[in-house]
């Protein structure tokens, strides 16, 4: 495995699913690893398991990423704790519930816009402020996005443009910082098991906009096309590694496991 030792790694949304099987592999690399969410009942069950493990190697903060001031105590928080930032991953983000443009609320669209776009915005924005004060140069921002991030009929109308900002704000600020020793790039995900994302279909979806979508591709097999939750972690550590990051700058990942068919 590569080596992440001494580096500090934020990873957003990972009191579950994939945010902590990324912040898991990092820490097994040897990094010390800060992570967030907005769950307190996960970030608890999360503490109690890494304390018997890691030790004093990690912090956990209860944040909203769509809180600008929370968010730079969440990056404050942690270079008190451990120096410095060397990695953010943007993992937060929430689905919508399949809405098309004509049905979808307003307060859902704020809501998802808020948290998979707004938040990787802010974070990024404290995070780049501070990697370049650090003494040692140098930072990775790794952006999770989604098979919605480049085709435009995969979920409702929000989660669908959050994810197409995504790749945007991977390229635009992959484009401004690497002269400063900043690399910025996303993993395109497509479909995931194990994740706390379905969380936001607890009150239903648009059933129509539903199924024209799953007509339009081909069938979603969990354990045949789902990417393994390890493999991404794996990636994301591989990304964040020095002679990876320059070359792999602005670079938007697709990573889907050929799902749907390409």
């Amino acid at each position: 495995m590569a080596s992440a030792q001494g580096k500090t790694v934020l990873a957003t949304g990972a009191a579950g699913g994939l945010g902590k099987v990324i912040a898991e592999t990092f820490l097994a690399a040897g990094a010390n690893v800060v992570i967030c969410d907005v769950n307190q009942q996960r970030i608890s069950a999360v503490e109690e398991e890494w304390t018997r493990t890691y030790a004093d190697r990690f912090l956990i903060k209860q944040t909203d990423v769509s809180d600008e001031a929370a968010v730079q105590e969440l990056i404050d928080a942690s270079v008190a704790k451990f120096g410095r930032l060397d990695v953010l991953v943007n993992n937060a983000a929430i689905m919508d519930d399949f809405s098309p443009a004509g049905d979808c609320s307003k307060e859902l669209w704020d809501r998802v816009m808020a948290i998979n776009l707004t938040g990787p915005f802010l974070t990024t924005k404290a995070a780049v402020k501070q990697i370049e004060k650090q003494k040692q140069a140098g930072g990775v921002i790794i952006n999770i996005g989604s098979n919605a991030s480049y085709m435009g009929f995969q979920s409702g109308a929000a989660y669908t443009v959050s994810k197409a900002g995504i790749m945007a704000l991977t390229k635009n600020t992959a484009g401004f910082y690497a002269d400063k020793g900043i690399y910025t790039m996303a993993l395109l995900l497509g479909g995931l098991t194990g994740i706390n994302i379905v969380d936001s279909f607890a009150k239903g979806m648009h059933m129509e906009m539903y199924q024209k979508v799953m007509a339009n591709q081909s069938p979603f097999e969990p354990g045949k096309n789902d990417t393994p939750l390890e493999s991404i972690a794996k990636y994301c550590l591989f990304l964040s590694q020095s002679d990876i990051a320059p070359v792999s700058n602005g670079s938007c990942v697709v990573f889907n496991k050929n799902w749907p068919v390409a």
